[in-house]
């Protein structure tokens, strides 16, 4: 089941399965990148309460064992809808014995998509209902069509921010996941603008800028379309693509990064964790807009 959003004539449709969106159109242009298995089957999914990995899918959240695959378990578990309008909609997770056999605290999830113009606004809202704190971090992991037009080229694009980035990039492990946070990539070379190889993804993981010191990140093609990101609220963007050439670049605003090898399997240690007290709701939020 999908729910469409829409405002001046451009749409979102957003996916029951993992509350995560199916399609960005703008003049009847696709911007979201539709899946493909041949290089990567998803295409938005909402990363709860872990981004990226644990090692060997296993840690200990305030004494509690955790076992949870990569990205969490917001993405593989149901939501319901909890309102619609015709511009907007907001779905719910609540958790269960499904979600408590991986992660074993209760919380309510509500992911919200409002459209305006060319602009889809993602909230996350996330409320601790349990007792006892509730340790997480979220992301967003939506991948955009690069190319948009068909006389373009992957290499055609080019990612500009909105200020000079001047600290190197960390990348996870292509297999284990995990950040060797001892190598570090400086891709950017102090300026703002990183232009789009598939040779940048081949040998290593997504690019992570940790800590960004930009907030906004505009990826471009020759001919002026494209997708502007905007991450207030966000610590970290990471960009990336799948090996194979693929035609696709997520941009993915999230509040932690995956594990570190210098951090262990303790959550609520690990970089860019949140903690809710008993009965506290939290809010971040991130625009996509379809140039």
């Amino acid at each position: 089941m999908q729910v469409k959003i829409s405002s001046a004539g451009n749409y979102a449709v957003i996916g029951y399965e993992g509350a995560q969106l199916n399609s960005l159109v703008k003049n009847a242009k696709e911007y979201l990148w539709q899946g493909d298995g041949k290089f990567w089957a998803g295409q938005a999914p909402v990363c709860f309460p872990i981004v990226g990995v644990l090692p060997d899918g296993k840690g200990f959240a305030f004494g509690k064992e955790v076992s949870m695959k990569r990205h969490g378990v917001a993405r593989i578990n149901p939501f319901e809808l909890f309102e619609q309008h015709k511009n907007s909609v907001t779905f719910i997770q609540r958790s269960d014995d499904n979600t408590k056999a991986e992660f074993p605290f209760d919380y309510e999830l509500k992911i919200k998509y409002t459209i305006n113009g060319d602009t889809v606004t993602n909230e996350y809202i996330i409320t601790n209902t349990g007792d006892e704190r509730l340790p997480f971090a979220i992301g967003g992991h939506p991948a955009f069509n690069c190319p948009i037009d068909d006389d373009e080229q992957f290499d055609d694009y080019k990612l500009i921010f909105d200020k000079a980035i001047t600290k190197p990039c960390l990348r996870p492990d292509h297999h284990s996941g995990l950040i060797d946070t001892d190598k570090t990539y400086d891709v950017m070379n102090g300026s703002d603008t990183l232009k789009m190889r598939h040779d940048l993804f081949e040998e290593n993981d997504a690019l992570i800028f940790e800590e960004c010191e930009a907030k906004c990140a505009t990826l471009i093609g020759k001919n002026g379309k494209g997708i502007k990101i905007e991450f207030q609220d966000m610590r970290n963007l990471l960009v990336w693509s799948a090996v194979g050439n693929a035609p696709f670049v997520a941009l993915e605003p999230w509040t932690g990064i995956s594990t570190c090898l210098d951090e262990g399997n303790i959550i609520e240690s690990k970089r860019g964790i949140t903690i809710l007290e008993p009965d506290e709701t939290v809010s971040y939020k991130f625009k996509i807009t379809m140039i």
